[in-house]
């Protein structure tokens, strides 16, 4: 009975976090409206978008197949595809952001890494906020609880710290992506770049004494 209760909390302070579900009707087996909730992130993202983001999976899946075996082993879960946890919520807070590229190569798929630098994830009515606080690939926006996984909805920024350039504002600089647990206290938020390149922020949560000043 407790895991039962805890879990339909869990799961109200998910739906809390995910903002406003706008209604949906479609008919079941006798032809009556059954109202269905349609996450917010559906309704905002662009059909454009749409498509990049479902041809996320098929990407990454065949720059990872391409990867040499020794760079699979060693970045492990964190590049691969398959690796999603169950339970993906995201704790309130700073986080150590290491961003991984994963590329097309000449004859086959390499990782580029850059150093490492904070990101910060804040609960709010819309969703959870994300912003990268320092180090290169300054990106905010908000995730949202999608199953197993989050999808995020945000915006390249013209500096790190900043989010005033929220998704939807320029076309041009709009990020989309997932969310995804693929460890104990270890996240990963993968998004798609161009020529079929993906992204990858790894997400380490940090302690206190060890954040970045604001």
């Amino acid at each position: 009975m407790y895991r039962r209760i805890l879990t339909l909390s869990l799961c109200a302070l998910l739906a809390a976090c995910g903002g406003r579900e706008r209604a949906q009707v479609t008919l079941d087996a006798t032809g009556a409206g059954v109202a269905e909730a349609q996450p917010v992130w559906k309704a905002t993202i662009t059909p454009e978008d749409s498509l990049r983001l479902n041809g996320l999976q098929a990407s990454w899946t065949g720059l990872h197949g391409k990867l040499p075996p020794r760079v699979r082993v060693a970045q492990g879960k964190l590049v691969d595809p398959s690796a999603a946890l169950d339970s993906p919520a995201l704790t309130p807070g700073s986080y150590r952001c290491r961003v991984l590229r994963l590329r097309q190569a000449t004859r086959a798929a390499s990782v580029l890494a850059s150093p490492s630098g904070y990101c910060h994830v804040d609960a709010t009515d819309q969703g959870f906020a994300f912003v990268k606080q320092t180090g290169g690939d300054p990106a905010a926006g908000y995730l949202y609880p999608d199953g197993k996984r989050y999808v995020f909805l945000g915006a390249r920024q013209s500096k790190p710290g900043d989010n005033s350039l929220g998704y939807g504002t320029d076309p041009a600089r709009d990020l989309v992506g997932v969310a995804e647990r693929v460890g104990g206290f270890r996240w990963r938020l993968a998004v798609p770049g161009d020529a079929g390149q993906v992204q990858i922020y790894e997400l380490t949560p940090v302690p206190p004494d060890q954040q970045p000043k604001s």
